[in-house]
């Protein structure tokens, strides 16, 4: 059975690799050339939320030791992102296990960690584990979203039919009727498809919303879907 949520050479893993030494970056950048992942190499916490700001990652491989915003620091603000908020995240360091960093890197949003050295077939193991579970949240997400919208659907086929049917209504009179249509009837006209459209909206809006990235799962109902419009963070940098 083939393993769709694994990285591939057709769908490489989205890895965020933060390490304040050049030297390191290029070793990982040399290690990992040819394996499925795109890598994003930056040298501090800062870089690290400015890159999360406007990407989504599948796997974060952070360092702990990072002058200014240490790596645990720049993981807890990962964490209030609106795009990488559950990226799983590994921290990287030189500390041996035992020290109080693999505590509180674990109690920041990583997580598991990796010391160095390590082997790379470790790395590799550990990158692809992170890949995979963002894969199979997403999955999981997927289904959220498509269950949400066959609930919406039939709500909303409800919410249609009653300005739907006045429509009609008054529109078979207005073509049986000899007489011009009066100013009350050209108004509830105008207003049963106003509520129509205004329906219609509410559809399109939702629909934008629960299938942005950024969404996280949050389901909106009819008429708080009717805010519009939608805008996606990443498009106001």
């Amino acid at each position: 059975m083939i393993d769709s949520y694994v990285p591939t050479p057709e769908a490489p893993g989205r890895i965020l690799i933060v390490d304040d030494l050049i030297g390191n970056l290029k070793v990982h950048e040399r290690e990992l050339r040819s394996q499925p992942f795109t890598l994003t190499l930056v040298q501090s916490g800062q870089e690290a939320l400015d890159a999360c700001g406007r990407l989504v990652f599948e796997g974060i491989l952070m360092d702990v030791s990072l002058p200014g915003m240490d790596g645990i620091e720049a993981c807890r603000q990962i964490r209030q992102s609106q795009l990488n908020a559950t990226t799983p995240l590994i921290f990287l360091s030189a500390v041996r296990i035992g020290e109080d960093w693999v505590k509180e890197g674990i109690e920041s949003g990583g997580i598991d960690y990796l010391t160095k050295p390590y082997v790379l077939s470790e790395l590799l193991v550990k990158l692809r584990m992170m890949v995979r579970l963002s894969r199979q949240r997403e999955a999981a997400l997927a289904g959220e979203r498509h269950r949400a919208l066959l609930e919406v659907a039939g709500g909303t086929a409800h919410e249609l039919a009653q300005p739907l049917a006045a429509a009609q209504i008054l529109l078979d009179k207005l073509l049986k009727s000899p007489a011009p249509p009066t100013t009350a009837q050209l108004h509830d006209l105008r207003d049963a498809l106003a509520s129509t459209n205004k329906i219609l909206n509410q559809i399109q809006n939702l629909h934008t919303y629960i299938t942005k990235p950024y969404a996280l799962g949050r389901i909106l109902d009819l008429a708080r879907s009717s805010r519009s419009p939608i805008t996606d963070p990443a498009d106001q940098d």
